[in-house]
């Protein structure tokens, strides 16, 4: 019975020394993967970041083109926000298409 006490003393104590020590700290530092899942999620949001910045900057170009292929010498320097890309017609699409494809041509 004694022995049984002392075990259970034991076993007290080493749990008030556990978490008197740990004082709410982390038991155990990130993992090597669990950084590198974190720096993987981040670089990810920077590349899409990147890539939506870039398509508006495409759009930006592709209305500029597409205005002054059509003659309007004023209004291609407007931008034109995402909202109003939508209500492009198929053939301002195509005529920045062609602008786009003529300038492919010439760099080369």
């Amino acid at each position: 019975m004694q022995n049984m006490d002392f075990k259970i003393l034991f076993i007290f104590f080493c749990v008030i020394h556990h978490s008197m020590y740990c004082q709410g700290r982390p038991v155990s530092k990130r993992t090597v993967s669990e950084v590198q899942l974190m720096h993987n999620l981040r670089h990810h949001q920077q590349v899409q970041e990147r890539r939506e910045w870039l398509q508006t900057r495409i759009q930006d170009i592709h209305n500029a083109a597409g205005r002054a292929s059509s003659g309007d010498t004023e209004g291609w320097r407007r931008r034109l926000h995402p909202d109003e890309l939508t209500e492009l017609t198929p053939e301002e699409i195509q005529q920045a298409l062609d602008f786009l494809e003529k300038l492919l041509k010439s760099k080369q």
